[in-house]
C-alpha cells in the first residue's frame, strides 16, 4: 500500500459541504470537530464519472458521524483520488474536517 504522511484540509469553519480535494492514496485517518448542529458530517469519494458517494470502510461501514464531534475514524485506505467532507442538516454548524496520512 502506498504511504502518504500529508494533511489534506477538507475545510474549515464548514456549514455546507466543501470543495473536492486531491489525495495521493495510501492509508488515512479523517478527523472533524466544532459545531455539528445536528448535522450529519460524512467522508465521500468522487466516482470517474463524477458523482459523489460515501466512503465505506474494509468492514463496510460508512465514514459518518451524526452530530457527535469530535469524531475520528481510521484506518481508511483510498486510492488516489478526490474526497470531501459532505454535510446535510443540521443548524449552526460550523465544522473543521481534515485527512491525514498514516505514512
Amino acid at each position: 500500500m502506498r504511504a502518504d504522511s500529508q494533511v489534506y484540509s477538507l475545510g474549515t469553519a464548514l456549514s455546507a459541504t466543501g470543495a473536492g480535494v486531491t489525495v495521493l492514496g495510501g492509508r488515512y485517518t479523517f478527523l472533524a470537530d466544532g459545531v455539528a448542529g445536528g448535522a450529519t458530517i460524512s467522508l465521500q469519494i468522487q466516482l470517474p464519472s463524477g458523482s459523489w458517494v460515501p466512503v465505506a470502510t474494509f468492514g463496510g461501514a460508512q465514514v459518518l458521524t451524526a452530530g457527535a464531534l469530535p469524531y475520528l475514524a481510521t484506518p481508511i485506505p483510498l486510492p488516489a483520488c478526490v474526497v470531501r467532507a459532505a454535510i446535510s442538516g443540521g443548524a449552526g454548524v460550523s465544522v473543521n474536517a481534515s485527512l491525514a496520512g498514516i505514512g
